[in-house]
C-alpha cells in the first residue's frame, strides 16, 4: 500500500501565520474581526504534526486569540463604552511590528545580494607570507662603523639612566636599638632607684633614633601594666614608677 506523504506549509512563528491568514482574506489589520480570524488560525493549526518544534508558541497565540473573541463578545457597561481600551489593540501593535521586522529583513537580504555582486573574493592573497632568509644576508650591508654608532648611542642612553645625585649617597649605618632593649634598661632602673623621671630616662640617648625607641619602650611598659606615670602639676616632671595594680 501507497503512503500519502502530506508536507505543510511551514510557518516562522503564530505571528508569521496571522499575517498570512490576514494577508490571504484580505483583512484590515486595523480592524480584524475576532471571530473570523481566530476560526481560521484555529483551523490551519489542527492540520500541524503533535511533535512540531515550537508547537507550544502557536497553541499559546490560539488562547490568546480566544481570549480576546471572548472579551468582545461580553457586555460591556454602559459607563465603560466610552474610551475603553480595545482589547485587539495589543496584538495588532504585535502585528505590525512582526511585519516591520519582516521588511527590515528583506532589505537587508537585497543589500546582501547587491554586495555579493559588488565585492568578489580577491584573486591573490591579501597578507604575504614573509619569505625566509639566511642570518648572514641581514649582515651584508653592516659595517663595523654603523656598529660603532650603536655601541656608543646604547652607552649614551645607559648613562643618562643613572642618578648621579643618588649614588653619591654612602651607606646609613643602623642603629641597634630595640624596644626589647630598652624595657629591660627602664626595668633595671626601676630595681635600683624605684622610680625616676622621665627626663631621666632621655639624658644617655645620644640619637633622635635612640630618643624615639626609648619613648615607645616606655608606651609599651605603661600598656601591659609593667609601669605607671604621674604628673601632679600642668607642665610639671613625669614620675615613673612601678605598678601596683
Amino acid at each position: 500500500m501507497q503512503s500519502l506523504h502530506i508536507q505543510l506549509e511551514a510557518y516562522e512563528g503564530p505571528l508569521d501565520l496571522l499575517l498570512k491568514l490576514i494577508e490571504k482574506h484580505e483583512i484590515d489589520i486595523y480592524d480584524i474581526p475576532m471571530a473570523k480570524l481566530t476560526g481560521q488560525y484555529l483551523e490551519a493549526i489542527r492540520d500541524m504534526p503533535a511533535d512540531m518544534d515550537g508547537m507550544s508558541e502557536f497553541l499559546v497565540m490560539a488562547a490568546t486569540l480566544l481570549e480576546i473573541k471572548s472579551r468582545m463578545l461580553l457586555p460591556r457597561p454602559v459607563k465603560e463604552e466610552e474610551g475603553h481600551d480595545d482589547p485587539r489593540e495589543a496584538l495588532v501593535q504585535k502585528l505590525i511590528a512582526y511585519r516591520y521586522c519582516q521588511a527590515l529583513a528583506e532589505a537587508l537580504r537585497e543589500l546582501e545580494s547587491t554586495g555579493q555582486r559588488l565585492f568578489r573574493e580577491p584573486e591573490y592573497s591579501l597578507v604575504k607570507k614573509p619569505t625566509v632568509r639566511c642570518p648572514s644576508e641581514y649582515l651584508e650591508a653592516i659595517t663595523t662603523d654603523m656598529l660603532r654608532e650603536v655601541f656608543a648611542d646604547v652607552m649614551r642612553r645607559q648613562a643618562l639612566k643613572v642618578d648621579t645625585v643618588r649614588q653619591n649617597f654612602g651607606e646609613v649605618p643602623r642603629e641597634k636599638h630595640t624596644i626589647t632593649d630598652k624595657m629591660e634598661q627602664i626595668e633595671a632602673c626601676l630595681r635600683e632607684n624605684g622610680k625616676f623621671r622621665l627626663s631621666q630616662l632621655f639624658v644617655e640617648c645620644k640619637t633622635r633614633q635612640e630618643c624615639i625607641v626609648t619613648f615607645l619602650a616606655l608606651l609599651e611598659m605603661v600598656k601591659i601594666r609593667k609601669i605607671s606615670a604621674r604628673q601632679t602639676e600642668v607642665f610639671g616632671e613625669v614620675e615613673v614608677m612601678a605598678w601596683h595594680g
